[in-house]
């Protein structure tokens, strides 16, 4: 069962917390635990980078949004006769195509989705995008304003009598070329603040319903004067902040200058990957031929995306002689991930920091963005 985005922020008092989830496990991670003083996520993230890297493919749009929408609805099954409703809110990277936007909002309604962030950048092709926390972004463009506003008002005109809230995700600082010169450097920043609210405003006439402002600057600067120059002038429409980069800034700061939404958009897929490590690679010091002539399961341990590598093995079959190895292996795996995603989703939901002590219980994000632009999978 979930919840619609807008009743959520409706009940509450302050911002929101979502929580990304990539499997049915991590799912019901974030609708049962608790941090220590009974605190909890109010919904679940379905993020594109942790769902690819989940797939065993690049963060690329290599599959099609709609596509990605289609693989959730399984998952998303652990909602539907658990007590704690959550809500949910999809990643639609570009939108996809024009064509797709229809079936996709169709999807999006049937499971439950009820908030889609689609970003203003770009994409000459399937495979093209680059993920906005990687060094080589601003080798991406942003999409004409003009041009971005009509893809909104598909969405929207598709949306038409669901709660499925149409954000806008705005990239004004992700696709700027960072400066040398310090001058220079502060400079390209008000510029790219200045179109980051012109076009906050374009897109609310073309009827979005909520803006997602992104920045991967280690420091919150960016964000909260985009916030605060925002609410100067609306102090209703919903802002989405994702702060990845800048985990050490406090929850309330964000909230304070005007956020309502907060997503911890990776957390579970770098947590799960942290716990895998120990136990694989003790197991394969000792049994170096267990995944012998198993391609898929070596190129999944040699990228370290030990998120695809738990989710196919399940599936494998070895010799009668490995099996009580490779049984043992797996329960083990599954359990230290089960325990360290849960760990964060506590420490997580506790903290008052964007990101709290939990970062020491997770793989950086840039190793994350390492994984995941190895293509380990054909689907």
């Amino acid at each position: 069962m979930s919840m619609s985005v807008k009743s959520t922020l409706q009940r509450s008092s302050g911002a929101i917390r979502l929580l990304e989830a990539h499997d049915r496990i991590s799912t019901e991670i974030v609708r049962d635990m608790k941090g220590l003083d009974g605190e909890s996520f109010e919904g679940i993230w379905i993020s594109g980078l942790t769902q690819t890297t989940y797939l065993g493919i690049p963060d690329t749009e290599i599959v099609s949004p709609l596509y990605r929408a289609i693989l959730q609805a399984t998952n998303l099954n652990a909602l539907s006769s658990r007590s704690r409703p959550l809500c949910i809110a999809f990643d639609a990277d570009s939108g996809g195509p024009i064509s797709d936007i229809p079936a996709l909002v169709a999807v999006l309604a049937e499971i439950g989705v009820s908030m889609v962030i689609i970003e203003d950048k770009v994409l000459k092709e399937p495979g093209k995008k680059v993920n906005s926390l990687l060094s080589a972004n601003g080798s991406q463009s942003q999409a004409d304003a003009t041009e971005f506003g009509k893809i909104i008002q598909t969405f929207k005109k598709c949306a038409e009598g669901t709660d499925l809230m149409i954000t806008a995700r705005i990239e004004s600082f992700n696709v700027r070329i960072t400066q040398d010169d310090p001058d220079e450097e502060a400079a390209s920043i008000q510029s790219s603040l200045e179109d980051a609210l012109s076009r906050a405003e374009i897109y609310k006439k073309c009827g979005a319903d909520a803006i997602m402002i992104h920045s991967k600057s280690t420091k919150p600067t960016e964000v909260l004067n985009f916030l605060v120059r925002f609410r100067q002038t609306d102090q209703t429409t919903p802002l989405v902040v994702v702060p990845t980069t800048y985990s050490t800034t406090s929850r309330q700061s964000l909230v304070d200058a005007g956020a309502n939404v907060i997503i911890y958009a990776n957390h579970l897929m770098r947590a799960k990957i942290q716990a895998i490590e120990n136990p694989l690679w003790k197991c394969l010091s000792q049994n170096p031929y267990l995944f012998e002539g198993d391609e898929e399961a070596r190129a999944c341990v040699a990228a370290r995306n030990y998120g695809c590598l738990l989710r196919i093995l399940p599936e494998r079959q070895y010799r009668e002689s490995e099996n009580v190895i490779f049984t043992t292996l797996l329960a083990e795996m599954r359990r230290e991930a089960i325990r360290n995603m849960r760990a964060v989703t506590m420490e997580l939901a506790g903290g008052t920091e964007s990101g709290c002590e939990a970062d020491s219980k997770i793989i950086p994000v840039k190793d994350l963005l390492n994984i995941n632009a190895v293509h380990l999978m054909t689907l």
